[in-house]
């Protein structure tokens, strides 16, 4: 995803960088506060819904001794786009993820609603909302600017504040570019705990189950 965050090379000064360049160091300002609510949880369950990333399972299992379930929808909506059968996309997503209601205290969406349609947003959303249990997290990217979007990325863990970006291939497709409004609304039942608009104009966006 380009300009998502305020990039830092390892020995250059901060700049604005391409998400498609190999390595990119990011920064994260929402991370932190999702880690220090999961670390608040005893044994907590999070999902992730990128591709298996080791080093992200084992940094995770180390600082929150959580239970992780990977679960790369990234790989369903590759294969539905393939296909260009987004109505068949809408529809998975209502079942996609068998946790159970309420039972999930740290979900890791990345910026995969990126890759959705207004419907495969808003079913994807509401499942979601529904998995988290009181007091759960949600982490999200969303990209501000209609472009053609051509890789999608690896989100490899560093710290609790810093990313390395990795792209890989994607079929290309145009972002459905959601306002913020659209985005808490789709969220039903989770309130914003954290929003941070980049001089990029992407948002990064931590929610919290009340």
């Amino acid at each position: 995803m380009t300009g998502l965050f305020k990039w830092a090379g390892r020995n250059a000064g901060a700049r604005e960088l391409n998400a498609a360049a190999p390595d990119v160091v990011a920064k994260s300002k929402v991370l932190p506060r999702f880690l220090a609510a999961l670390a608040r949880q005893p044994s907590p369950v999070l999902v992730d819904l990128g591709p298996v990333v080791g080093s992200n399972i084992s940094f995770f299992g180390d600082r929150l001794a959580c239970k992780i379930h990977v679960e790369d929808v990234f790989a369903d909506v590759e294969a539905h786009a393939k296909r260009d059968d987004r109505r068949a996309l809408a529809q998975m997503l209502q079942t996609r993820l068998k946790e159970l209601p309420g039972t999930v205290d740290g979900i890791l969406c990345w910026d995969l609603f990126d890759f959705l349609d207004r419907p495969s947003a808003q079913f994807l959303a509401r499942s979601l909302s529904g998995l988290l249990g009181s007091g759960g997290v949600l982490h999200g990217l969303f990209g501000t600017t209609a472009v053609d979007l051509g890789h999608y990325t690896r989100f490899v863990v560093d710290s609790e504040s810093t990313l390395r970006l990795r792209p890989y291939p994607a079929t290309p497709v145009r972002r459905h570019v959601l306002m913020t409004r659209d985005i808490t609304k789709m969220f039903e039942g989770l309130a914003v705990a954290e929003s941070v608009l980049l001089k990029s104009r992407s948002r990064e966006i931590l929610f919290r189950k009340p």
